[in-house]
């Protein structure tokens, strides 16, 4: 059964995307992310024909089967390839706590193995600090309502978000971090959104003056920029530059992650390394490794991008370290492999604020073990 607050969040993000007034990433989420949903547990959906069920489930097989032996998978067109009816049931699917897993092995026939577990009890993760440039750290959590107030700067904490007014021409720096398992968003003083992942952090001026607005981040980000043509938004991440005036972006750069990236949703970005330059379009991705050159994927899956800003794991066709690199910043886990791990992909959706345990229960199921004593998490293949 669902609350009243889950019934107003399907309620009024089905009739954002009917009116046809849904935000771009919102557009995205229903119609990449619900249709995955969909086509995940397909059976089990009661507005779907047999053969519409049938349909949903091959194309899915074959989706992840053609990522798995590493052929080129084509992009989901943007528009609408579903019935909104569709969404709607894969909305209540996944705010009622039910979550399907499927894998594909290698070697294995192609039917999936399915199971299935229900979500815990919601944990606040809206943790973090609030660095100011006299080096004073404010932690957020335990601060509400106006924590900052100067002559031309007044700093609000209100329901998790952080949020800039300030009419000063002397620009300090201050700088937000989130810990392990903690993400928060932060509106900047020129009205930019940002949602900042577990284990990140920003640095920014109080107050953006000269040609460019330029902002620092580690970790992972989503921006929402707000547009200005006279002055760029510039986000220096390591040694790359993205640079756009008024866009929709998520940048990841945590360095225990085999490629820094840049997600585009909305609008247009460039992204600058070592003197190379790319312009992405909605739906590309650029990768950057350790050779510093960038390569342009142009069939990212957005919805697995964003799903840590909506609240989700979202994983598909991924391998069980690329997992548990999320499950260790959002858990606080530290991962210790014995011995070694099988070569499986996973197709995994679960909420973040599931128990640790719910989401080794869902890993567990594909012939691994996982043994917890304190921040330690091992992984052992089961023989």
């Amino acid at each position: 059964m669902l609350n009243s607050s889950d019934q107003k969040y399907v309620q009024e993000l089905l009739k954002r995307y009917e009116l046809g007034t849904a935000t771009a990433e919102e557009i995205l989420f229903v119609e990449t992310y619900f249709d995955y949903q969909d086509a995940m547990s397909p059976r089990q959906n009661p507005f779907a024909s047999d053969e519409e069920k049938t349909m949903l489930e091959n194309e899915m097989q074959a989706r992840l089967l053609r990522e798995i032996r590493g052929e080129e998978v084509p992009v989901i067109p943007m528009k609408r390839r579903f019935p909104v009816k569709w969404a709607a049931a894969a909305v209540l699917l996944i705010v009622t706590g039910i979550t399907a897993y499927l894998y594909f092995g290698n070697t294995q026939s192609d039917q999936p193995v399915i199971a299935a577990t229900e979500q815990t009890t919601p944990v606040s993760r809206d943790r973090a600090v609030l660095k100011l440039a006299n080096g004073q750290e404010l932690q957020l959590d335990s601060l509400h309502g106006k924590i900052l107030q100067e002559q031309h700067l007044t700093v609000n904490n209100d329901s998790g978000m952080l949020h800039y007014n300030s009419n000063s021409t002397k620009p300090e720096n201050h700088t937000l971090y989130t810990r392990n398992g903690t993400q928060y968003e932060l509106q900047l003083p020129d009205g930019t959104h940002v949602w900042l992942n577990a284990a990140s952090s920003i640095t920014y001026p109080t107050i953006f003056t000269g040609n460019n607005r330029d902002v620092t981040i580690t970790g992972e980000a989503y921006f929402e920029v707000a547009r200005n043509k006279n002055m760029p938004f510039r986000v220096m991440a390591n040694d790359m530059q993205i640079e756009v005036t008024g866009t929709h972006f998520n940048v990841n750069t945590y360095t225990n992650e085999p490629f820094l990236t840049t997600t585009l949703l909305e609008g247009g970005v460039n992204v600058t390394r070592n003197n190379n330059t790319v312009q992405l379009t909605p739906g590309q991705q650029s990768r950057s490794g350790a050779d510093g050159k960038i390569s342009i994927s142009n069939n990212a899956i957005t919805a697995e991008v964003m799903a840590w800003k909506n609240g989700y794991f979202h994983f598909e066709s991924a391998s069980l370290s690329t997992i548990l690199r999320q499950v260790s910043r959002w858990y606080d886990v530290n991962i210790v492999y014995d011995g070694e791990i099988p070569d499986e992909k996973y197709f995994v959706i679960i909420k973040r604020n599931s128990s640790l345990s719910a989401v080794l229960k869902a890993l567990q199921a594909n012939n691994v073990e996982f043994t917890i004593e304190g921040k330690k998490l091992t992984v052992k293949a089961i023989q």
